[in-house]
């Protein structure tokens, strides 16, 4: 008899996968020295709190497309706080923070480069929230609706 995948390992492999491509834009989407230190400098200056910040920001601005319609509900006022708040710790982190890492970026005229560096920030405040057991659970409770025969028929 095969035995079956264990379907947590697998959802949570998936995840991983899925996680993946936010990891490599940072990693690969610095197209600078300035802005890999840049991004480093904006991980390395926030704490739990502020990372908590940009994961509700991009929750909210998520929540705003039109492919979540019936999923999430967005209000529209906690959309305006978590802008509020996301722009209060953009600007510090840029003026005071990370001021002279800021200021080579923006030398560059480069958006790509402060993107990728913001992008380091998401990442780390998205694999944080994922590390969150509730979240975890949430994630992975599609595993429950995976068939595993289908997923046992790969190792044949």
């Amino acid at each position: 008899m095969k035995r079956l995948p264990n379907l947590n390992i697998l959802a949570a492999s998936v995840l991983g996968v899925l996680a993946a491509p936010v990891a490599a834009q940072s990693l690969v989407a610095a197209p600078t020295e300035n802005s890999a230190r840049l991004g480093q400098c904006l991980v390395d200056s926030s704490n739990g709190r502020d990372r908590t910040v940009v994961a509700r920001w991009m929750g909210a601005s998520l929540a705003a497309s039109p492919r979540m319609e019936g999923l999430i509900a967005l209000d529209k006022n906690a959309k305006v706080e978590a802008d509020k708040a996301m722009a209060q710790l953009f600007t510090r982190l840029l003026t005071k923070d990370c001021e002279d890492e800021a200021r080579a970026v923006l030398a560059e005229r480069s958006p790509q480069s402060m993107e990728a560096a913001g992008g380091r920030l998401g990442e780390i405040a998205m694999r944080e929230l994922m590390m969150d057991p509730v979240a975890m659970q949430a994630l992975t409770a599609y595993a429950q609706y995976v068939d595993p025969a289908a997923i046992a028929s790969l190792s044949e």
